[in-house]
C-alpha cells in the first residue's frame, strides 16, 4: 500500500493530494444537537475532551450501526480486519517480545487497557445512548480493537481543524525512508523523561477556500516515485505498537532507543528520587548514541534508588557518579531476554526465508482455497514474529553498546574511586 506519482513529476510545495473535508471521518461532521453528535457533546461535557476516544466512538458508530448505509462503508471494506500491531497478535507471538520493557510495560498494558476502555464505553456510551447505539455489534472487544488500531495507526491531525480525522487516501501515505536525522535532546536523554504519546505529524492542511484537506510535497518527486511523509518521532518500539512495523531507522538515530522503566526496589527511597528531581517510576528511552550526560543521569538514578548519595553541580547534574551499579543493571536487563543476540539473528534469517518460501508456494497453480488461506495466515504470523525479533535485536545491540562503553571506562573509574 502506498501512493505514487503519475507519469508527471511533482515539485516541492505542489499539492499532490486533495480530499474533500466532508469525505473525511471526524467528530465535528455530526450535529451537536442530535444523534451521535449530541452524544459526543454530552461525553465531552461530562468527561472532558479526548480526541482519540471521540474518533473511536465515531468509527464504531459508522461501521457497526450505520453499516452499509455509512458513507464510509466502501472505505471500511477496503481495509483490513486485522492489523499487524501487537494488540492483534496471538499470545504466543506477543510473548516473543518478552524481556523488553516496551512489551512488559506498554504492550501488555494496552491489552489490559482495551478491556478497561470496553467497560467504560459500555457504561458511558452504549448503555446511555441507546437511541444511537441500538445493536450489540459495536460492544465487542474485537470491534473496539479494530477501531482503536485504526484511530492510532491511520488518524491524523489536519492543520486548520480541531481534533483527529481519518482521511481516506491520505492514510495510504507511508513513512519516508530514514535520512540523516537531527539529534533530539529528549531522545538523547538530556532529561530522560518521555513526554506524552507521540502522534503523527500534521502533514495535511485544511484549505478553507476549496473545503479540502491538502498535502503539499516536501521535496521534488520523479514520475512514478512513491510519495512519503514524516509521520512523527515515535521510537522503534512505539512504531511497532501503534503502526505494526519496526522502522528502518539509522543506528545512530535518536528513534533507535531501548525503553527502560526504572523504579526503586524499596518504596522508602521514592522520596529521595523525587527530591533529586526524578520521576517515580522513570521512563527513559536510551538511544544507541546516548550521551555521557545521559549515562550519568541513569547511574545517578540507580545510586539514589539504592539509598546512596550523589553529588550534583549548580545545574543539578550528577558529578563523579559511580557507574558500577548501572553496569550491573544493564547486564540484568540483557539477561531478562529468553534468547541471545546470536540466536535472534539466526532466527530472523530463518523466518525471513520461510516468508519467501511460503510466498512462493502461494504462486503455485491449482492450490485449494483453504490451503491458500492457511498459508496466508502463516505468512502473517511469521511477519509478526519477524517484527518481534527485529525489535529484540535492536534493543540488545543498544544494551551491548552501552555495556561496552561502560566496561571500557571502568578501569579509569576504579582508579578514581581508589
Amino acid at each position: 500500500m502506498g501512493l505514487t506519482t503519475t507519469r508527471a513529476p511533482v515539485e516541492t510545495m505542489e499539492a499532490y493530494a486533495r480530499v474533500a473535508w466532508n469525505a473525511t471521518l471526524h467528530p465535528s461532521r455530526y450535529s451537536p444537537t442530535e444523534g451521535l453528535g449530541a452524544a459526543l457533546a454530552s461525553l465531552r461535557s461530562s468527561y472532558g475532551s479526548d480526541d482519540k476516544m471521540a474518533l473511536i466512538v465515531c468509527l464504531l458508530y459508522e461501521r457497526y450501526e450505520m453499516g452499509e448505509a455509512s458513507a464510509f462503508a466502501d472505505y471500511f471494506r477496503s481495509g483490513p480486519e486485522e492489523f499487524d500491531t501487537p494488540s492483534h497478535w496471538s499470545d504466543d507471538t506477543a510473548k516473543e517480545l518478552r524481556g523488553s520493557d516496551a512489551y512488559e510495560r506498554d504492550i501488555v498494558d494496552e491489552f489490559k487497557l482495551l478491556n478497561t476502555v470496553s467497560n467504560a464505553l459500555r457504561m458511558r456510551v452504549f448503555d446511555v445512548y441507546t437511541d444511537v447505539f441500538k445493536s450489540s455489534a459495536a460492544r465487542t472487544v474485537p470491534a473496539l480493537r479494530w477501531a482503536w488500531t485504526l484511530a492510532h495507526a491511520r488518524a491524523t491531525r489536519v492543520s486548520g481543524k480541531e481534533g483527529l480525522a481519518l482521511v481516506p487516501v491520505l492514510d495510504m501515505i507511508r513513512e519516508c525512508a530514514p535520512d540523516a536525522e537531527a539529534p533530539d535532546a529528549a531522545a538523547n536523554g538530556s532529561d530522560g523523561d518521555e513526554g506524552e504519546e507521540e502522534e503523527k505529524t500534521s502533514f495535511a492542511v485544511y484549505d478553507p477556500h476549496a473545503d479540502q484537506v491538502v498535502v503539499y510535497a516536501k521535496r521534488d518527486y520523479g514520475p512514478g516515485e512513491e510519495l512519503c511523509e514524516r509521520l512523527g518521532d515515535m521510537n522503534v518500539a512505539e512504531s511497532l505498537q501503534h503502526f505494526g512495523y519496526v522502522p528502518d531507522v539509522a543506528e545512530e538515530s535518536p528513534r533507535n532507543c531501548v525503553l527502560m522503566v526504572l523504579e526503586p526496589k524499596k518504596k522508602k527511597f521514592e522520596k529521595n528520587l523525587r527530591d533529586a528531581g526524578f520521576q517515580v517510576p522513570w521512563r527513559v528511552c536510551v538511544p544507541f548514541a546516548a550521551r555521557e550526560q545521559s549515562l550519568d543521569l541513569l547511574a545517578a538514578y540507580i545510586e539514589v534508588s539504592h539509598g546512596r548519595h550523589v553529588d550534583v553541580d549548580e545545574q543539578g547534574l550528577p558529578q563523579n557518579v559511580s557507574r558500577a551499579s548501572l553496569r550491573e543493571f544493564l547486564r540484568e536487563r540483557v539477561d531478562r531476554y529468553p534468547t541471545t543476540l546470536s540466536e535472534d539473528e539466526a532466527a530472523l534469517e530463518s523466518m525471513r526465508q520461510s516468508v519467501i518460501d511460503f510466498a512462493d508456494a502461494l504462486e503455485r497453480q491449482g492450490m485449494p482455497v483453504l490451503e491458500g488461506a492457511r498459508i496466508e495466515m502463516k505468512i502473517r504470523e511469521l511477519r509478526r514474529s519477524v517484527s518481534a525479533v527485529e525489535l529484540r535485536i535492536r534493543e540488545k545491540k543498544i544494551l551491548r553498546r552501552l555495556l561496552t562503553r561502560l566496561d571500557s571506562a571502568a578501569p579509569d573509574e576504579r582508579k578514581d574511586e581508589l
